[in-house]
């Protein structure tokens, strides 16, 4: 339980103005839209499948290396790429 508070924390206290973007917009576009459960349905399953892919290649990829210690360059180029992904989840999924 611990764990989960400091992870809360940590995400507040990094993240705390794309929260309230993404709460603020989430509530606009639901207010816009002509059919809310599309759109709540559209983005579960964006998330869910963003989700489901990070987490297989966590696992794959503890698998197969085990832990991996990110340094310079290689930390901006593991970002890069999982902002690729998540964008091209969410543009085609």
């Amino acid at each position: 339980m611990q764990t989960v508070m400091n992870l809360l924390r940590r995400l507040l206290k990094y993240y705390h103005v794309d929260i309230l973007f993404a709460i603020v917009f989430l509530f606009i576009a639901i207010l816009f839209v002509y059919d809310q459960s599309v759109l709540l349905s559209a983005i579960a399953r964006k998330v869910g499948l963003a989700s489901a892919g990070l987490v297989y290649y966590y696992i794959t990829r503890y698998i197969k290396i085990g832990v991996v210690e990110w340094r310079d360059p290689f930390d901006k180029l593991y970002s890069l790429f999982l902002l690729l992904y998540i964008g091209l989840v969410f543009a085609f999924g």
